[in-house]
């Protein structure tokens, strides 16, 4: 079986850390995602809620971060030593509660990313959003909502592991 390297959690979190104010000084606005799965949205479907606000121009700069966070992965993948390996693996926990299929597990991972990034664009915000840059900003509400993302996700894993696993 073929080591897989993995970038260290440390340098991953200084480089995010450091665009997100690099990113803030340089355009006064703040790093997230969400609102580029509405711009993204805006094109697939005719609601009305992607339509409207932050949307009315969907080819924006969100739209375009939005593209570049999978091509930079390739890029980090492609510049990395040793050998590309394509998997869906999240880590050994979640591999024994997911369906073993390589097509369902993708189809699993899928659902739930659309669901996740339908539901944090609804909200008014993402957890990358509240929690890299609005508590850098001490952002109070980001404070509170950063806690309830993590103690949600705490509850979930707990659930899904106690159900399934």
């Amino acid at each position: 079986m073929t080591e897989v390297i993995v970038w260290s959690g440390w340098a991953g979190g200084l480089a995010v850390g450091i665009y997100m104010l690099f990113q803030f000084i340089v355009s006064g606005k703040a790093l997230g995602v969400s609102t580029g799965y509405g711009n993204f949205c805006s094109y697939v479907t005719k609601a009305r809620y992607f339509h409207v606000g932050d949307y009315v121009d969907p080819n924006n700069w969100r739209l375009w971060f939005l593209i570049g966070l999978p091509l930079g992965g390739l890029l980090a993948a492609l510049t990395s030593p040793g050998e590309i390996v394509a998997s869906f693996s999240v880590g050994e926990l979640y591999d024994s509660v997911f369906p073993a299929a390589l097509w369902a597990k993708g189809l699993v991972l899928t659902v739930g990313g659309i669901m996740i990034g339908y539901g944090a664009r609804m909200a008014g915000g993402c957890p990358s959003g509240h929690s890299i840059a609005g508590m850098s900003m001490l952002n109070p509400p980001s404070f509170i909502a950063s806690v309830g993302f993590f103690a949600g996700g705490i509850i979930m894993v707990q659930v899904l592991f106690r159900v399934f696993g």
